[in-house]
């Protein structure tokens, strides 16, 4: 595995030298994963940096009553573990892959090393930690404010590309509905019913894990509680 060519083009890394480059994946691991694989656990002692290489992982926690809550999807690219690279000693989620995955791990001392004398890694880092700020702030407002159909309705938008409201577009999940009701903070037969009533309303139809929004007003206004 030529790790050096696996990152290189990573948005993370851009900007980077080469030779920082070189150096970092001289002291990565590679490690393959099967699905529902652990990565990390909660509160792990783990003082490394983690990078998806390929596949797909979801960040989630768990309470003691074992209800689960996916707290982000990560892909290729996707950097996890900024907290235990930087700062803590113990992980604040579980990392598990959903799929077939490979990760790459690099030491925090190392990180720490180059960041300090790469500018654009930094820039790049504070990036990263700010969108999943904005992530983290738009799943809080919609798990505290918003009923079930308004949270599906939030994660449709989000997930489409379309900006005409009046044009009929598709969401592909990566993800099986089980998994997508753990992101909603529903149950899966919750989250059906809120499929069935938005395909009666005429504002989405289901195809397997293909959804294609038939009604691009009507989702806005029941993503913004209308």
């Amino acid at each position: 595995m030529d790790i050096t060519k696996q990152i290189k083009d990573i948005v993370l890394f851009q900007g980077v030298s080469s030779e920082k480059i070189r150096l970092l994946a001289e002291q990565a691991t590679y490690k393959k994963f099967k699905p529902g694989e652990m990565v990390i656990g909660e509160e792990d002692p783990i003082r490394s940096f983690y990078v998806v290489i390929s596949g797909q992982l979801k960040l989630y926690r768990s309470s003691a009553e074992g209800k689960e809550q996916t707290l982000q999807l990560l892909g290729r690219g996707d950097p996890f573990g900024l907290c235990t690279a930087f700062a803590t000693d113990s992980f604040p989620a579980s990392a598990m892959a959903i799929e077939e995955s490979a990760v790459i791990l690099i030491p925090g001392t190392i990180m720490e090393s180059i960041a300090r004398q790469e500018p654009a890694l930094l820039f790049n880092i504070i990036q990263i930690l700010s969108q999943r700020l904005k992530d983290s702030m738009t799943l809080i407002e919609s798990l505290a404010l918003k009923e079930i159909p308004g949270r599906l309705a939030s994660f449709l938008r989000h997930a489409s590309s379309s900006d005409a409201a009046d044009k009929k577009t598709t969401v592909e999940l990566t993800i099986s509905q089980r998994e997508l009701a753990k992101i909603l903070g529903a149950t899966p037969e919750a989250l059906s019913r809120a499929l069935r009533k938005m395909a009666n309303d005429g504002i989405l139809s289901t195809s397997g894990r293909t959804i294609t929004i038939l009604d691009q007003k009507a989702l806005e206004q029941l993503a913004e509680g209308e």
